[in-house]
């Protein structure tokens, strides 16, 4: 037989996975995860870390300095989405009750989204004036637009967009910091 206790703790850390891919602000963001990341991505620097070893400390030491740097882009981006996803639960309900409401559902769940953008525009100015990404807010406005269209609209919101936008902007970040400490390839060729 499986303890009373033990089964309280599965139930208690099934929670906070689901918490965590349900609400982004309850996930954490990792260097060694991270790091793995940047290197799937970017072929350039797996290959100078498969030569010198030492290079993935330095990734990771980047990688910490821009997470100092970023913490509100990053937990904004968080907020914003986790936000997203609650408001976009009424909708999503409000357009399921539209078809019977004779379109008073699908009216509430255009009026949730008024009251959504208020934090999405005051986070979109301090991305902007902390990351200078200035393609993030025209994208943004696109997506915020097509949110605005019965049940696909909810499903845009529930992606994870702001996320997914800090995150990339702080990979550039890291890469561009680290390219200045790597040697180039023209170096590398004359070596």
């Amino acid at each position: 037989m499986v303890s009373t206790g033990l089964k309280t703790r599965f139930a208690v850390e099934k929670t906070k996975r689901v918490g965590k891919v349900l609400l982004p602000i309850f996930k954490r963001e990792y260097v060694s995860d991270f790091a793995n990341e940047i290197l799937r991505e970017d072929e350039e620097l797996r290959m100078q870390v498969m030569i010198n070893p030492s290079y993935r400390q330095l990734l990771e030491q980047k990688i910490a300095q821009t997470f100092k740097e970023y913490k509100g882009v990053l937990t904004g981006s968080k907020l914003i989405d986790s936000w997203d996803r609650v408001t976009s639960a009424i909708g999503l309900a409000a357009d399921a009750a539209g078809s019977f409401s004779g379109g008073l559902g699908n009216l509430i769940s255009a009026g949730e989204e008024i009251p959504e953008l208020i934090p999405k525009a005051l986070y979109a100015v301090y991305y902007g004036a902390k990351t200078k990404d200035l393609k993030a807010i025209p994208y943004w406005t696109a997506m915020e637009a097509a949110s605005f269209i019965p049940y696909i609209g909810d499903a845009i919101d529930m992606s994870n967009i702001y996320v997914n936008r800090a995150r990339k902007i702080t990979k550039e970040k890291v890469k561009k910091e680290m390219r200045k400490f790597l040697p180039s390839k023209l170096e590398l060729k004359a070596a």
